[in-house]
């Protein structure tokens, strides 16, 4: 017989049983989806090409100091052109840096996210501009750089789409840009949210050796054709070797620190910290498309146990074993491809529920089903029907024809404890997956838990925060800056349900984290040792009580410590134990700049705050400088409020804009909601985890259900004896919930062993829970036997009222 009538045998047989077609298919389809989803995001995310020509060759470098605690650092100017000219590996480079840009229009002021960038980032990126023109090296000279390139949509959105825009003005942070080009619809570098472009002009005084160490910058260089990642870290750590010698007076600093340059691939510098996280993931899906393949493969065995006497006839007159596992193959085949074009419509509304819970990879990746993605679905279908036919392809090879001629073909001749243990084997190997499955969520929900319960070292409750960034044109003298500051502060404090304001240069979990070296009077760093380093804050007396941050010791900032007062400084715990310890540090001083930069006495010390990680305990120090003597053009406002802070923000917005008409206050958010979005990965994975188990005991409880219900069905005869010989009902109870339970218990013994020998892989993920918890352990196993005891009670009550004589008659 060829394969067409194999394939209409199969389709017919399909059709002969609807009922057990759809439940094989949903089952089926369920697993491929869910896989189907998930590898979408890891093909978008992991596999498929960036969104830029020769993205594989892209690659961005770091700083680095890691004996000071800094793995990866920013790039100076004086670094950058070193590397651009002197690593041959490199075919292009670029410099930039973000720059918030406030542009007025007719309407309200609006906060533009930009980029400053060498004009070689256009070539780099190989990318062209929809209309005008990009600027060139011609406007990388200072003075001659007040010309900008808009993206797509700023252009729609703010200028109107008019093709006339290029060779017009805008104004951007109070002054006059010329607008030369605008970008293509698809074009997004770094992300999607930066929106307009403008030359990063180097100063002499930044090209100078004495501008090494003011690391503000990215670099993105483009790896020439055939040169490697290792090549081009060599040359990056010949020239640093090369500027030892050349610069004796940064040599000390330089090894003290470790320092050095970093070169990795621009897609792991995206996405490496979300690569466990996607594998993690799709090995669970994958784990439930196992378990809805046993759960078919019981399926096709309780089908097979059917159709014995037809196969039995059919080898009888000739047909090869051969022939009828080809049979079966295609049959399961035509299965498995039904339900990868289900699976495929499942994985699509998959992808809208992972957009719904907040997976959005950023840098212009989205997340789809491409034709990778539906030839891994169509490749999974294929091997899932090979799978899941093993099971029925063994029974097949391994049954004698003539003893299932001479039994008859009843159901006798199937239900004896050889015919039973494939489809226990299956069921016991569902719970222990299913267990699996279910402690790794267990331990991700406590995880969770763990973190939105760590302290922080300061109050995040009904704090709301909001950002200001004044243009350098028009407020160029620090008086200015200071001057606008206090009117805000006062102005903000009269709000209604404000109780208190604070302001701070880079809030807590802001996604900044501006650090730097610092040197302490009196104090030398030992052979080895890095000089000091710790985070840098400007703030406000009220920060710390608007955030409840303790005073340890000594005073705060006061309106006396402006700029025509001692230098000051307060310091954190974590500072004082690290330098001062069994010493008072009030009246120490420190000094930014090395040892003959100016000093600031300490006249306080509060607790340590986490900054940045919920979840690693804090080991660099954090130093606060009064604002009015370290003014900054960007801060950002933290605002206490009576209640739930939703109402306050637009009147915030709206008090900003009375003190300066060309000036948004944005990014207003709680202090909360960053938090929970430096938690939003976890939380992610946390919830498809859950769901994942959730649906991993809905299968593996259908499972042990139909293999239940199926041998009550084959042992009608033996169950109407035990009844007419007196069996009473509560025995036949007994006795199916013990063949149940019994399964149960092996899967769940062989699930707790493979979770225990597989939960070191976890750990690296768990924060407050170890990873052989026993509290999660025990927890999913009752779990686990009270859904698999309600899915074993329901045929264990229906074999108690098996009339016996009308199952001793149908036998």
């Amino acid at each position: 017989m060829s394969l067409a009538k194999d394939l209409r045998l199969g389709l017919r047989m399909m059709g002969r049983k609807p009922a057990f077609t759809a439940l094989a298919v949903a089952t089926l389809a369920l697993g491929i989806g869910a896989n189907t989803a998930i590898f979408s995001v890891i093909h978008s995310v992991l596999l498929r090409p960036l969104p830029y020509p020769d993205s594989d060759r892209l690659v961005q470098v770091w700083n680095k100091y890691p004996l000071m605690g800094l793995p990866l650092a920013s790039v100076s100017v004086p670094d950058y052109l070193d590397r651009r000219d002197g690593v041959g590996a490199f075919e292009e480079s670029a410099l930039y840096y973000f720059r918030s840009l406030n542009m007025a229009s007719n309407g309200a002021p609006e906060r533009i996210t930009g980029l400053r960038t060498t004009a070689s980032l256009f070539a780099l990126l190989d990318s062209q501009p929809e209309l005008g023109r990009v600027f060139t090296e011609v406007h990388e000279q200072p003075g001659n750089d007040n010309v900008a390139v808009v993206s797509h949509q700023l252009w729609q959105r703010q200028l109107g789409g008019d093709p006339a825009i290029v060779g017009r003005d805008v104004r951007l942070g109070g002054e006059p840009y010329r607008v030369l080009g605008v970008m293509p619809a698809d074009f997004a570098f770094p992300n999607p949210n930066v929106h307009i472009w403008t030359p990063f002009a180097f100063t002499p005084e930044q090209r100078s050796d004495d501008a090494r160490g003011n690391e503000f910058a990215r670099m993105l260089a483009r790896l020439a054709p055939g040169a490697t990642l290792e090549q081009a870290q060599l040359q990056i750590d010949a020239i640093h070797e090369v500027n030892k010698e050349r610069l004796p007076d940064s040599r000390e600093f330089w090894q003290s620190s470790g320092f050095g340059g970093m070169v990795i691939t621009y897609r792991d510098q995206l996405f490496g910290d979300l690569e466990p996280y996607l594998m993690l993931l799709q090995t669970v899906v994958g784990f439930v498309l196992l378990i809805a393949c046993a759960n078919v493969a019981n399926l096709l065995l309780t089908r097979l146990s059917a159709r014995q006497k037809e196969l039995a006839l059919r080898s009888a007159l000739g047909a090869g074993r051969w022939r009828m596992a080809r049979q079966l193959l295609v049959e399961s085949l035509v299965l498995a491809l039904t339900a990868g074009v289900l699976g495929i419509a499942l994985g699509y509304a998959g992808i809208r529920v992972l957009t719904w819970l907040g997976v959005d990879p950023g840098a212009g990746v989205e997340i789809r089903l491409d034709p990778g993605v539906l030839l891994f679905t169509l490749a999974l279908a294929v091997v899932t029907g090979i799978i899941f036919s093993l099971f029925p392809l063994i029974a097949v090879w391994s049954t004698d024809p003539n003893e299932v001629l001479k039994e008859g073909g009843g159901r006798g001749g199937s239900s004896g404890p050889r015919a039973a243990l494939p489809r226990n084997i299956l069921v016991v190997a569902e719970m222990a997956i299913a267990l699996i499955l279910l402690v790794g969520a267990g331990l991700m929900v406590r995880t969770m838990n763990a973190l939105q319960h760590e302290d922080p070292g300061f109050s995040k409750e009904r704090v709301l925060t909001a950002k200001v960034d004044l243009p350098a044109a028009k407020y160029t003298e620090d008086a200015d800056v200071a001057a606008f500051y206090d009117g805000a502060l006062t102005e903000l404090s009269t709000l209604p349900g404000v109780q208190s304001v604070g302001l701070i240069s880079d809030a807590p979990f802001s996604g900044s984290s501006s650090s730097g070296s610092y040197s302490i009077e009196g104090y030398d760093a030992g052979a080895g040792e890095s000089d000091p380093h710790g985070f840098i804050r400007v703030v406000n007396a009220d920060y710390f009580r608007t955030l409840e941050i303790p005073l340890l010791k000594g005073r705060l900032f006061s309106h006396l410590d402006d700029a025509d007062a001692e230098p000051v400084v307060v310091i954190d715990r974590t500072l004082a134990d690290k330098y001062f310890p069994g010493q008072d540090p009030l009246g120490q001083r420190l000094s930014r700049g090395g040892p003959d930069g100016p000093f600031f006495s300490i006249i306080g010390i509060v607790d340590t705050v986490k900054i940045r990680d919920l979840e690693q305990p804090v080991t660099k120090e954090t130093i606060y400088f009064p604002y009015r003597q370290r003014p900054r053009q960007r801060m950002t406002f933290v605002l206490k409020t009576a209640s739930e802070p939703g109402t306050v923000g637009k009147m915030v917005q709206a008090a900003i804009l009375d003190l300066d008409p060309e000036l948004p206050a944005y990014s207003v958010t709680t202090l909360d909601a960053q938090l929970r979005e430096s938690l939003s990965t976890r939380r992610v994975s946390m919830v498809l985890l859950v769901a994942f188990g959730a649906l991993a005991v809905l299968l593996a409880a259908v499972g042990i259900y139909g293999v239940l219900a199926f041998s009550i069905a084959q042992r009608l005869r033996e169950l109407g004896i035990r009844m007419a010989l007196g069996a009473r009902p509560g025995q036949v109870l007994q006795m199916i919930l013990r063949q149940g339970l019994t399964l149960v218990g092996l899967g769940v013994g062989l699930g707790v062993l493979a979770a225990l020998a597989l939960g070191r892989l976890l750990s690296s993920m768990l924060f407050g829970v170890q990873a052989y918890d026993p509290v999660t352990l025990a927890a999913v196993c009752a779990l686990l036997v009270v859904v698999s005891l309600a899915a074993c009670y329901r045929p264990a009550r229906r074999a108690t009222r098996i009339d016996p004589i009308e199952a001793l008659r149908n036998e």
